[in-house]
């Protein structure tokens, strides 16, 4: 007994959630986007349709091979903006990290049907599995920057364990 039939092929899949393939060429290396012109490697998902020959994973994209020369350079660059913990993130305010993380987070609402499509085709996530982690992700987002606020509120000796001879 074969079960083919009960899987659609790719244009039977409502367009809403049809995902084209995509090529994911670019990086970020000193805080700029660069395209790979090297060699990539095709994904497959989880997800089988029904082909000519059969059943299959379709090929949801393509992804960069780095060498390592591209590896390590992005490497040294990440080490740069850290420098030792004197670059601009692990120096910046607290509400200046909040609100670029609140920045992203906005971003992110903004593309919330290409991700749930995306996490439906890479990771076998059914829709309404998807919806669920991506609000998730949001609200644990949210959750953690009004941790941080509230913490940021507090004086410092709260956290500050007593020395010997003081009084705490």
């Amino acid at each position: 007994m074969t079960y083919e039939h009960l899987f659609p092929t790719r244009d039977e899949i409502p367009a809403e959630h049809r995902l084209e393939p995509y090529a994911a060429n670019a990086y970020l290396v000193d805080a700029e986007l660069r395209q790979w012109e090297g060699p990539t490697e095709t994904a497959y998902g989880p997800v089988l349709v029904r082909t000519g020959g059969g059943l299959g994973r379709p090929s949801i994209g393509h992804y960069p091979l780095h060498d390592e020369a591209t590896a390590l350079e992005a490497v040294r660059a990440a080490a740069r903006a850290f420098d030792r913990g004197r670059g601009a993130w692990p120096t910046m305010t607290v509400a200046a990290r909040i609100e670029r993380v609140q920045d992203f987070a906005l971003r992110m609402k903004g593309q919330r049907e290409p991700v749930l499509r995306l996490m439906m085709w890479e990771i076998g996530k059914s829709l309404a599995d998807a919806r669920r982690e991506f609000d998730r992700t949001i609200e644990y987002i949210d959750d953690t920057i009004d941790a941080i606020e509230d913490l940021d509120r507090q004086p410092l000796k709260d956290f500050a364990p007593a020395c010997p001879g003081t009084t705490a």
